[in-house]
């Protein structure tokens, strides 16, 4: 199957997934949010994370049997309509989560690599770089990610070496000052951010589960946590209160030192090989989007579908028309609630629904 996906490759991916987006332009917002308390924030989104992560995990387990997909699961359990629904909101958190990325690398290239270029001009390679990778199927693109995943371990640690030496978090004291409240309020309506899991929903079908799912899938978790909360408790005790005026962490992180920042850009090539991370993560939301639409017809493109694929590219003109900014605010503003249906809920649920398909598949073939 062009589908089929081991849980090691998936513990990669998701390593992969979970650092790929958080350090553009969220810490900036976290800082503007509750201060130097933001890597609080983050570890709270993490916690919830990581309980709907472990009953998603049993629910692959289960479903380890039977191997339905998403689809098939939900229409048996929760009914067709209910399903639709379920999918065109998926494809709404993957296309806003494509084009919030996508404008962050835009704007790494033009303030950082100093590269300007029209929208489209930008956008068009890298959708069809994405769309070659769907019509080669999901482990095409776990493959490619374990090609890449050791470069960009090593770009992450080179670019954290020098801003460590630095950084004193004697500056994240005293802890909670922003109040607890407060805190655990800004983690919810930042949850747009975090939940990178949902991908899975749409290789559930092709997980080959050996002996181990939980311990690398948790290894992978845990690591891709500490990592995100390392990077903005170092932002913040580096940058205090001017954290929210940077809004490419990354970049300003690997130019803290002075030295290097006289001496020009030393870390490029790291940035370059780290911006690899964001791109999989656009491949493999795209990758999703265009799943949703397959599953939103109720139809299994054999072929590549360039209606499917047409549908997705046209999202991705968003930014030409709507700023970032705005489209982040009307996100909190209005999205928070129902994506928590998808990203906290459904996770909880899905053990309960994927046993519950897998009994009306055995008594529909009875």
């Amino acid at each position: 199957m062009k589908n089929r996906v081991s849980i090691d490759q998936l513990a990669l991916m998701y390593l992969l997934l979970v650092t790929g987006g958080k350090f553009l332009t969220l810490p900036s917002l976290l800082a503007g949010d509750v201060g130097h308390d933001s890597w609080l924030s983050v570890l709270f989104s993490f916690v919830w994370d990581g309980v709907c992560l472990c009953f998603l995990l049993w629910a692959i387990k289960i479903n380890d049997k039977s191997k339905l997909d998403i689809a098939a699961i939900l229409d048996k359990s929760l009914s067709k309509p209910v399903s639709k629904a379920l999918m065109a909101l998926f494809f709404v958190i993957f296309v806003l989560r494509i084009n919030i990325l996508l404008s962050g690398c835009y704007k790494m290239f033009s303030v950082t690599f100093d590269v300007s270029t029209n929208w489209l001009v930008y956008v068009l390679p890298i959708a069809a770089l994405a769309f070659f990778a769907v019509s080669r199927g999901f482990n095409s693109i776990a493959r490619a990610s374990q090609i890449v995943f050791g470069l960009i371990v090593l770009a992450v640690i080179a670019l954290f070496v020098s801003p460590l030496a630095e950084v004193d978090f004697g500056e994240l004291l005293p802890i909670g000052e922003a109040g607890w409240g407060k805190i655990l309020l800004n983690s919810y309506t930042r949850s747009f951010w975090f939940s990178d899991y949902i991908f899975m929903y749409f290789v559930l079908d092709g997980i080959k589960i050996k002996k181990h799912v939980f311990a690398p899938m948790l290894v992978s978790f845990g690591v891709g946590a500490a990592l995100c909360i390392l990077l903005n408790g170092v932002f913040v005790a580096l940058f205090g209160y001017l954290a929210p005026d940077f809004d490419l962490a990354m970049s300003k992180i690997g130019v803290f030192s002075a030295a290097s920042t006289a001496n020009g850009r030393w870390d490029w090539l790291t940035l370059s090989v780290w911006l690899i991370s964001v791109f999989v993560k656009v491949i493999v939301f795209i990758f999703c989007a265009y799943k949703c639409v397959e599953k939103i017809v109720g139809a299994h493109f054999v072929k590549f579908n360039w209606i499917a694929a047409g549908v997705v590219l046209l999202t991705l003109s968003l930014p030409m028309f709507v700023s970032t900014r705005t489209l982040l605010d009307t996100v909190i503003k209005w999205g928070v609630i129902p994506f928590t249906l998808v990203q906290y809920l459904l996770p909880l649920l899905m053990p309960l629904l994927t046993k519950t398909a897998q009994r009306k598949t055995e008594v529909k073939s009875e």
